[in-house]
């Protein structure tokens, strides 16, 4: 009997839709009206301190990796700013979503399926390894940062985004509002909960793994990486429950930015190969 590794879930799930297919403001997923809207609401919403806590343009000239390259959003910045890109995911959709997305903007890079645990790459081949919440959907993640240290240049740095166990979100939305107080409990466990937090459509339930801050370092360093920054980043009204959210809405976003970096959505880390 083949033990569940979480993988076929995950070709599943983001199969049906790439994430961030909820920001495509009904645009067709493929096109570069979707692409775009995606990209405007990423950067000037979800994911705007993803350009301050990752430093892009230095990526110029360098070898970039991506682990999870999903539907290209992160791809495009990288190509953007001059980087040499590689990009690889597990899903096939992907693979196509991005070569797309990329060629609309005239990039063409090198863009692949790929096992995060299983790099085909060869010793030190990048400058720079990059994985936007991706590796808390993967069996061993601990598998997976040795392999990145390998594939890293001696000084190569890594960038990563993991879930972060400590949020708003999951402390108060997940885990008290819907799982305790409106009894959730009864129906599933917490662990099918979470993959639950991943909608697109799918039926399927892929892994869903949330750490801390502390978690995040231990495993980076086991890994033989030098941790250089770790925060957290990423709080808007609907990471709190519906009544709450509603409660809440003249809170100014900038005051929520504050708090996020300390009960944000996701635990952001630099790393250095030393």
């Amino acid at each position: 009997m083949r033990t569940y590794d979480g993988k076929d879930a995950a070709r599943k799930v983001w199969g049906a839709a790439p994430a961030g297919w909820v920001f495509g403001e009904g645009a067709a997923i493929g096109t570069k009206e979707y692409f775009e809207n995606v990209l405007l609401k990423r950067s000037s919403y979800e994911q705007p301190w993803l350009f301050e806590v990752f430093p892009f343009p230095s990526s110029r000239g360098k070898m970039v990796l991506e682990v999870g390259c999903g539907a290209g959003y992160d791809a495009y910045e990288f190509c953007r700013n001059g980087a040499n890109y590689t990009g690889i995911d597990i899903t096939p959709e992907n693979i196509e979503r991005t070569k797309k997305h990329l060629s609309l903007f005239a990039f063409n890079s090198d863009i692949r399926l790929g096992d995060a645990e299983k790099l085909d790459f060869p010793d030190g081949a990048f400058d720079v390894v990059f994985s936007n919440g991706v590796l808390h959907h993967i069996p061993d993640i601990g598998r997976s940062l040795s392999e990145i240290r390998r594939v890293l240049k001696p000084g190569g740095e890594f960038w990563m985004t993991l879930y972060h166990k400590n949020s708003v979100f999951y402390r108060l939305s997940v885990c008290f509002w819907t799982h305790v107080l409106r009894g959730g409990f009864l129906e599933m466990s917490l662990h099918d909960r979470r993959a639950l937090i991943e909608d697109t459509g799918s039926d399927a339930k892929p892994i869903v793994n949330v750490y801390s801050k502390r978690e995040v370092c231990r495993i980076v360093k086991d890994a033989k990486l030098s941790v250089e920054f770790v925060g957290c980043r990423k709080l808007v009204h609907e990471d709190f429950p519906g009544t709450i959210c509603r409660l809440i809405r003249p809170i100014p976003q900038n005051l929520l930015d504050r708090l996020g970096r300390v009960v944000g959505w996701y635990v952001v880390i630099r790393a250095r190969k030393t």
